[in-house]
């Protein structure tokens, strides 16, 4: 997805089931590889990025996280807010 072969993209979807608001922002993700490294969100670097976006209860959104670097995605992680609960997803 991301057009740099120095950059790894994953699609995501994030669906609110709550009965709350969720704030998603691309740098509220990690990606982490098959060899366990964690790689943050680099912004600007895909033009299907995940947008920021306040989710109301029933709504989704989809778009891409995308890491420096070319490797194999594992998982991704959702951080509530920047020191809020996490969320982690398996990439398939």
């Amino acid at each position: 997805m991301a057009q740099d072969r120095n950059y790894t993209s994953v699609l995501v979807t994030v669906t609110n089931n709550s009965d709350d608001k969720v704030d998603v922002n691309p740098l509220y993700f990690t990606v982490t590889d098959t060899g366990g490294t964690k790689h943050t969100a680099e912004l600007g670097v895909d033009e299907k990025q995940i947008d920021t976006v306040d989710l109301a209860p029933g709504e989704n959104i989809t778009g891409t996280i995308t890491g420096k670097g070319t490797f194999t995605p594992k998982y991704v992680t959702y951080t509530d807010g920047l020191l809020g609960d996490s969320l982690r997803a398996d990439v398939k």
